[in-house]
């Protein structure tokens, strides 16, 4: 059955800003803390060996905080994401390296497509009956991605509290993930459920998140 869901209009202040409070996400305040953000972008850049040159898209951006960290440490980021409201949020200083777009929307990228596409905590949004038009769009946009996703079994998520956010609908293990990318046209070069710095809930439950790297045959 179609998910009557309309992300343009769910992802809105309330969800940002007061989801914990009214349920709709695990977010309050949701705010720029560099002393969190960029750590976590210099991970990144680490873990991928970005070079100066990558370019480097953060799929699902929010207000953009990534893309300003990535920006901060020298590298050529750009996020999109289907808020308007975070992305009139966003710090003015990045504003015009972010975009809204319309689900499963193609990537346009004015030099040539995208060397990396970041998908952290994102595709578990996505309905499934849209899952597999979005993996095609990022096989279509980008050379490499890098995707973190929440592990869910028999119809749950292995880690309760993704639960309270409203907006997951795939609750699925590693092999279906896995599988759904490699169907997009992806090669997989890395699949694990070690996340190290980028999660801190994963030592609770060792199994709970999944990290996969994937990229395009012969890129």
């Amino acid at each position: 059955m179609k998910t009557l869901f309309k992300p343009g209009q769910y992802f809105d202040e309330d969800y940002y800003e007061r989801g914990a409070e009214t349920g709709k996400s695990l977010y309050s305040h949701y705010r720029w803390m560099p002393e969190l953000t960029i750590p976590m972008c210099h991970h990144i850049a680490k873990y991928l060996e970005l070079k100066e040159t990558d370019k480097v898209l953060d799929f699902g951006c929010a207000k953009g905080f990534s893309v300003y960290g990535l920006r901060l440490l020298g590298y050529k980021a750009y996020g999109v994401d289907v808020s308007e409201y975070a992305v009139k949020k966003s710090p003015e200083d990045i504003r015009k390296w972010l975009g809204v777009i319309e689900p499963q929307e193609d990537l346009v990228c004015a030099e040539g497509g995208y060397d990396w596409i970041l998908c952290k905590d994102i595709l578990e949004h996505i309905p499934y009956e849209n899952i597999e038009q979005q993996l095609s769009v990022f096989y279509r946009g980008g050379k490499n991605l890098f995707v973190i996703v929440p592990i869910g079994r028999n119809g749950k998520y292995l880690i309760d509290s993704y639960e309270q956010d409203k907006s997951h609908f795939i609750k699925e293990d590693m092999n279906w993930w896995t599988d759904k990318i490699k169907n997009a046209g992806f090669n997989i070069a890395r699949a694990t459920y070690n996340l190290g710095p980028f999660k801190k809930n994963w030592q609770f439950e060792p199994e709970g998140n999944a990290l996969i790297i994937a990229n395009r045959f012969g890129d």
